[in-house]
């Protein structure tokens, strides 16, 4: 509490490289640091997740990334591509066409393009007449990584997908759980995650009921590709798979800008990762493409009770956090923290020195 006579406010220091005090409302101008995903040239360079593969089929599917419209489609050698959704003709949307033989075509004059976005066949022309050079998509790189599809908006790559060893090994089996669309910005959905302070309260209706808030806090650091939280063990009141009580042990690595990867190790010797791939939609709008891997082969649990489980999970986040800002604050100063939150600390000094990186 302030000095009632001064109106000053005692500095607390936190012990994170932060000091508390009046200072917080002396901001202006250039201070005052937010993230908007559409506006970072930075982002734009960076490989991010626009759809699972099981959900590009046959025809052509919309996706947005960073305020972009994108068209995603399989071509056909079976290679999922990109390309802004606009027809070089008259700019009408290439999701609203068809694909025929690899081939996608304009539902406005029928253009069909190749797999390199180069127009094949123009109806309206006979075989004499030359397609202009300027017939071509404007593609976008993309890349397939543990079920998902990747895509980069600016070929100037900053930053690589992140490494997943457990995906692929045979002691682990993958779980693809679902696409969850949050009304704020990414960075928000990935600094929730690094917040385990939060699960005694958005969580008391699942493994969060009766915790003791008052937990250990997180260790957390800097690593090559954002940073590394360890938590203390916890205790839970249910698992993925069982409703018994137990507590597990968490390592997340975040990897910079939007992607989280936690390990957990239950009490019953379960190891559960998730693998969560934020595609930046627009400054308030992002989809979190949801993956478990799980080292129970031998005596598998029930997937759909698992997905169940996570899908609520998300839902209880989705509650909270859609009511965040579409800006992100990158600057430490603009909100007031504890000594439990050093990993979101850590988060927002990482996220900005990468956004701010020449690369």
């Amino acid at each position: 509490m302030g000095d009632r006579a001064t109106g000053q406010v005692p500095n607390y220091d936190l012990g994170i490289g932060i000091t508390e005090g009046p200072s917080r409302t002396d901001f202006g101008g250039a201070d005052r640091e937010t993230l908007l995903v559409t506006k970072s040239a930075q982002l734009r360079r960076c490989w991010h997740p626009v759809a699972f593969v099981s959900h590009v089929g046959g025809g052509p599917e919309q996706r947005r990334l960073l305020g972009v419209d994108l068209v995603v489609w399989r071509s056909s050698d079976n290679i999922i591509r990109a390309a802004l959704d606009r027809c070089p003709h008259r700019w009408a949307q290439l999701s609203a066409g068809t694909v025929v033989d690899g081939r996608i075509i304009c539902p406005y004059h029928g253009w069909q393009f190749d797999p390199t976005g180069t127009a094949v066949v123009i109806p309206q022309l006979s075989k004499s007449d030359v397609i202009p050079p300027t017939a071509c998509l404007e593609m976008v790189a993309t890349r397939e990584a543990f079920g998902m599809v990747w895509a980069i908006l600016d070929r100037d790559e900053v930053g690589p997908i992140p490494t997943l060893p457990e995906f692929g090994d045979p002691s682990f089996r993958s779980i693809e759980v679902s696409v969850t669309r949050y009304e704020t910005n990414a960075a928000a959905i990935i600094d929730n995650n690094t917040d385990a302070t939060h699960v005694a309260f958005v969580h008391a209706a699942s493994f969060g009921a009766g915790q003791d808030p008052m937990i250990t806090p997180p260790d957390a650091h800097r690593t090559p590709f954002g940073i590394e939280i360890s938590a203390a063990e916890l205790s839970i009141a249910e698992s993925p798979d069982t409703k018994e009580q137990g507590s597990r042990q968490t390592k997340t690595e975040m990897w910079l800008p939007f992607t989280q990867i936690s390990r957990m190790d239950y009490s019953d010797g379960t190891t559960h990762i998730l693998l969560k791939g934020c595609c930046p939609i627009d400054d308030g709008l992002t989809d979190v493409h949801l993956t478990v891997l799980r080292n129970d082969v031998e005596n598998p649990a029930d997937t759909e009770g698992v997905i169940a489980f996570e899908r609520g999970v998300e839902l209880e986040d989705k509650v909270v956090l859609d009511g965040l800002p579409a800006e992100f604050p990158l600057d430490v100063r603009l909100q007031t923290h504890v000594k439990h939150d050093r990993p979101g600390i850590e988060y927002r000094r990482a996220l900005a020195d990468f956004i701010h990186s020449a690369g």
